[in-house]
């Protein structure tokens, strides 16, 4: 799989995010730092997630993206859309149970947009494997299926500290 870049964009006052090739922890914390740049704006109408040039994506990005969109339901009652055109990818979504704090659309209007490019920040295994551990209990609450497939995965990270 290509490595993974996590673009944005803002078009209209809407924020875009874009997930390019596969789509994995060492970004966590550049999309968490994105992620905190939201939750500080005064006013949030629409928040908007393609994924139509995504080939995969790991467990913790879909937690920190879970976060996220359930922070900015309490923020701003934004729902985020995600705009999934890989078959593969929305089925990942819907076993994770995103579809249930996002909308997730199968169809898109290109259209062009300028995006700028978040870079993979340094930061030590501690913090990585907090946000791990967070990314990973985000999604634990939001179905039973996702707290038994990461319990083991949570439980190992905390002992492991």
């Amino acid at each position: 799989m290509n490595n993974g870049r996590i673009l944005v964009a803002t078009v209209n006052d809407v924020p875009i995010l874009k997930f390019i090739g596969d789509v994995r922890v060492l970004m966590s914390s550049a999309l968490d730092n994105y992620f905190n740049s939201l939750y500080n704006r005064a006013i949030l109408d629409r928040m908007m997630v393609d994924m139509t040039e995504t080939q995969g994506i790991d467990s913790t990005a879909l937690g920190l993206l879970a976060k996220m969109s359930i922070q900015l339901r309490n923020r701003f009652n934004v729902r985020p859309t995600i705009i999934s055109t890989n078959p593969d990818i929305t089925r990942i979504l819907k076993s994770m149970s995103i579809d249930l704090i996002c909308e997730i659309i199968e169809t898109v209007d290109k259209q062009e947009t300028c995006f700028d490019e978040l870079n993979p920040l340094q930061e030590t295994e501690d913090s990585v494997r907090q946000k791990v551990i967070e990314a990973h209990q985000t999604l634990m609450n939001l179905s039973e299926d996702n707290r038994a497939e990461f319990q083991d995965l949570v439980s190992a990270l905390k002992s492991d500290h």
